[in-house]
């Protein structure tokens, strides 16, 4: 299934676009994401939480960046993750293009390209498409905030308090993957991507 979503950050296109690639700060901007090991520039083992509905999962496994066009300002991940208790899996292929805006601000566009199964799958497109957007904007102001801080050091306190929280649905690692997805989304479900095992 695929879920386009999209957010508008307060400041430069240059600036958001530059910052993304700072991947590990970039991740705990995702609600729920946390990496644990760091593979490769490009990949990266890690885990997110979700909550489906009732449904609480933690998922792991690999995320991997795929392409950085710096002149089309395109960043592509692709990810694979299961949940450790055997209830759910998920994958992913995440694009986020950056685009100027008005005001001098930015408008960064995701397309999840999103695959579940097991318990997760019993939830349809528009309750994903629910939670991707309500994660997409969380990821927003933290990541608003952090870019914030770079610029004014005395905004760090601030945006060091606004990083990864426990995600309230699936968006986290697809957004991200999920996001990032939702590095850019999931994200975020998709966020952590191939299972070399």
């Amino acid at each position: 299934m695929q879920i386009d979503t999209e957010f508008t950050v307060a400041a430069p296109h240059g600036k958001v676009w530059n910052y993304l690639q700072r991947t590990e700060e970039v991740v705990e901007c995702i609600p729920g994401a946390e990496i644990d090991e760091k593979i490769s520039d490009d990949e990266y083992k890690g885990h997110v939480t979700v909550k489906v509905g009732p449904l609480s999962l933690t998922l792991e496994g690999l995320a991997e960046i795929t392409e950085r066009n710096h002149d089309q300002m395109i960043l592509a991940i692709t990810g694979k993750a299961k949940d450790k208790r055997g209830r759910g899996a998920t994958d992913a292929t995440v694009t986020a293009q950056v685009h100027p805006a008005p005001d001098n601000s930015t408008r960064v566009a995701i397309v999840s390209d999103l695959r579940v199964s097991g318990k997760i799958a019993q939830f349809g497109r528009g309750v994903m498409k629910d939670v991707a957007q309500r994660i997409a904007e969380e990821f927003a102001r933290n990541l608003e905030a952090r870019i914030a801080a770079d610029s004014d050091p005395s905004l760090a306190t601030a945006a060091a308090g606004s990083g990864a929280k426990p995600a309230e649905a699936i968006g986290g690692i697809g957004l991200v993957v999920g996001a990032l997805t939702r590095s850019v989304g999931r994200g975020v479900p998709g966020l952590f991507g191939r299972d070399k095992s």
